[in-house]
């Protein structure tokens, strides 16, 4: 019984060393945040480690000479609760098994003696297998009282089961090591060690021989444990009538920084095993979830200092958006050296959004289009890092302004980072449009706010060849001013002449022009639009459109409008007095027929008229042309 209360308690030692998970903690958790692209924030951070190894590979070494009988016995009835009581607070706890004894050739050996048996294969993480292990074991030979010991301590470290990998039963380079020796006798060692007597001869070691290059002692056997990282745990029994002092043991365990027990002391075993397990130096880091995009870094760095025991660590932790727009999600885990990663864990969320905008581009870039048709230009505004950036106002205009409309505009960026304007233009040439990202709502380009800009060409519609248009009349303009017009135009050439006079007093001005570039008459005949270049009064030159419409004779409904590229424009005004005919070619719509039938109506009207006056239809309709450019002659 005091054999198992011992091993019991071994147990309990190896499970304090072990901690529960919630025990380590790396606090606040989760942390969730908002950063521009490239900008960084701080959080101030606490990890909590409560020192204690978070995983163990156990070498359990129970001495099987004939004194021993008793604590086997009992060990057989144990092992199960023993394993699953360690597994239970540390689940992957792993156990070997090893029986140790004595060689036949020592004195008073026996050809049963075995000095050395493994009797699981490498560490095992299974009750049963740790369970049917030491149910193998039987208690014989030994002849003299020293066994050997310092064999199990050798093979600790020296086991090829122990070198194959991890998965294999080998031993994990992240675990605490412990090795916990049952005895009741001292080592072979012929000089001793410590409070341990001299016992010759040393240990044969693996060729069971004296000599031959391989004898062990203690001081050889534990340096190797210290050197691999092993920690020797002993308890001493006397139930066999004879024993070794427990200072021996104590020597023993103490050269690797373990301690030893009394199978008596199975009520103090939980705090010796504790303060065993907290004087395991141990390194702390910080490891950060893979392809993690998010940056970090930590003041002061990791991974610490070697430390044992508790520790409360604070730190500032910094944490830097990637330079890409979007949600990003990444772990931090603290580890240990030895133990590796412990159940504090950080979750990060961050969520990306646009730096200010630095880059506008604007497309087209270049276009050619017939006036009057709708021209847009879309603008895409970008960040440092390529993010597109909604929500932004791009201002618009437009150089020249004449007769662009509208010449400039605002429209807030979308979803994708583009902002939309269109305009048309009444007369021909070329514009510049610019854009810029008025970040700040200012409503004027400050510094540091990106811009770009884009040409377009305006280029006169084709004449129809079989468009003609007289005209000639008075209107009065926007602005109020009387003015009076006249002129003609073909669409074959295309040819003609214009003269328009606004006689004030707003604007006093005589056009006349200097050709006609284009001629356009609508489908059904009822408007027509003619384009060229002009004097004012006689100098320079300007681009004039004129817009007419026919809308029956005697024109009383017919309007004319004249624009200008200096700006001026007359309005679409009804006449107030003179005449607009549109002509085309027979075969036009049928509004253009009905049009020609209605004028034609007219015309027979004042042929019979001017019949009776003896004066042909024909001059009648070219005096009123002629009288409506004359009337253009003077104010």
């Amino acid at each position: 019984m005091r054999f198992a209360a011992a091993l019991a308690s071994t147990a309990l030692w190896l499970v304090a060393a072990m901690p529960a998970a919630a025990a380590d903690t790396l606090t606040p958790t989760p942390v969730t945040t908002t950063l521009v692209a490239g900008t960084s924030t701080t959080i101030n951070k606490t990890l909590n480690l409560d020192g204690l190894p978070a995983r163990a590979d156990i070498i359990v070494a129970i001495d099987t000479t004939s004194s021993m009988t008793a604590p086997i016995a009992q060990a057989q009835a144990d092992a199960n609760s023993i394993c699953s009581t360690v597994q239970g607070s540390i689940p992957g706890a792993r156990f070997a098994v090893v029986a140790l004894g004595d060689y036949p050739a020592m004195p008073g050996g026996t050809a049963s003696d075995n000095a050395y048996a493994l009797l699981t294969p490498g560490f095992v993480s299974s009750c049963a297998s740790f369970s049917a292990a030491i149910a193998t074991m039987t208690a014989h030979g030994g002849g003299d009282l020293p066994e050997a010991y310092n064999r199990t301590f050798f093979e600790a470290y020296s086991e090829a089961a122990f070198a194959a990998p991890v998965a294999a039963g080998g031993r994990d380079p992240l675990a605490s090591q412990f090795l916990v020796v049952l005895g009741d006798a001292a080592p072979h060692d012929a000089t001793g060690f410590g409070s341990c007597p001299s016992s010759p001869p040393d240990d044969f070691g693996r060729d069971g021989a004296p000599g031959g290059g391989d004898d062990l002692t203690s001081a050889g056997t534990l340096a190797g444990l210290t050197t691999n990282g092993i920690t020797l745990l002993m308890i001493r029994y006397t139930t066999g009538g004879v024993s070794v002092a427990l200072s021996c043991y104590q020597d023993l365990a103490a050269a690797t920084g373990g301690s030893a027990v009394d199978n008596s002391g199975a009520g103090t075993i939980s705090t010796l095993i504790i303060t065993n397990a907290k004087l395991v130096p141990y390194t702390a880091d910080l490891a950060i979830s893979a392809a993690c995009p998010i940056g970090f870094s930590f003041n002061p760095a990791f991974p610490t200092a070697p430390m044992t025991g508790p520790a409360s660590i604070p730190f500032v932790e910094t944490i830097t958006a990637p330079t890409t727009v979007g949600v990003y999600t990444c772990t931090i885990t603290a580890t240990t050296d030895p133990g590796g990663p412990t159940a504090a864990v950080e979750t990060v969320e961050v969520t990306v959004t646009p730096a200010a905008p630095a880059t506008l581009d604007l497309q087209p870039a270049t276009a050619t289009n017939t006036v009057d048709a709708q021209h847009c230009v879309t603008a895409t505004v970008t960040d440092q890092f390529g993010n597109v950036t909604p929500g932004i106002t791009v201002d618009f205009s437009v150089v020249p302004t004449t007769t662009r409309v509208p010449s400039s505009g605002t429209a807030v960026t979308d979803a994708a980072g583009q902002a939309t304007f269109c305009y048309t233009s009444a007369l021909p040439g070329a514009d510049t449009i610019t854009a810029f990202a008025d970040t700040n709502n200012s409503g004027t380009q400050d510094t540091g706010e990106p811009s770009a800009t884009a040409t377009k060409d305006w280029v006169l519609p084709t004449s129809g060849a079989a468009c003609k248009v007289t005209y000639g009349g008075r209107i009065m303009t926007t602005a109020g001013d009387k003015a009076t017009f006249g002129g003609n135009a073909k669409g074959a050439g295309p040819s003609g002449q214009e003269e328009y006079q606004d006689h004030g007093p707003v604007v006093d001005m005589n056009l006349h022009s200097i050709n006609v570039q284009a001629v356009v008459c609508s489908a059904d005949g009822l408007s027509a639009s003619i384009f060229g270049t002009a004097t004012i009064d006689g100098a320079g030159s300007v681009d004039y459109r004129i817009d007419v419409t026919d809308n029956g004779e005697p024109g009383r409904n017919d309007t004319y409008e004249i624009r200008l590229s200096n700006g001026y424009d007359s309005g679409v005004q009804t006449l107030v007095g003179g005449n607009v005919q549109i002509h085309k070619a027979p075969g036009g719509h049928a509004a253009a027929a009905a049009k020609v039938h209605k004028a034609a109506t007219v015309h027979v009207s004042t042929t019979v008229h001017h019949t009776a006056d003896t004066k042909p239809a024909a001059d009648k309709t070219s005096k009123a042309h002629d009288s409506g450019k004359a009337s253009s002659k003077g104010k």
